[in-house]
């Protein structure tokens, strides 16, 4: 969202956390999922003259898509319309190409091995 770029810097570290994260926890059977909604009608958005997603709807299509086993959920009209572009981009083949690379040769952090332990 270019006008609040703070919030915008928070959303890619949690999206590029969720990618190192489901190439390292693969191996070991976990699933990582990221959700990447447009505007919901929520507080936040209440000043936002533009359509948006009712909670419900959102969270309805969150958990389709946990059950579909899709990595990167869209759960809403606007989200939606940009998900087949990202689904065949050229970054979402470089993130397959380092998480088969993880795969061959396990990479882990001593932050990574320190929250598996516990």
């Amino acid at each position: 969202m270019p006008f609040d770029s703070l919030y915008s810097i928070s959303k890619a570290a949690a999206f590029s956390l969720s990618q190192s994260l489901r190439a390292l926890l693969a191996g070991r059977g976990i699933s990582v999922y990221t959700v990447l909604p447009g505007p919901l009608d929520t507080d936040m958005s209440r000043n936002l003259d533009i359509p948006k997603a009712s909670p419900e709807s959102t969270a309805q299509a969150i958990l389709d898509g946990v059950e579909k086993e899709d990595e990167e959920i869209f759960p809403d009209p606007m989200s939606e319309a940009i998900a087949e572009g990202w689904r065949s981009s050229a970054v979402k083949a470089l993130q397959r190409q380092f998480a088969a690379y993880v795969a061959q040769t396990p990479i882990k952090s001593s932050a990574t091995l320190a929250s598996m332990r516990r």
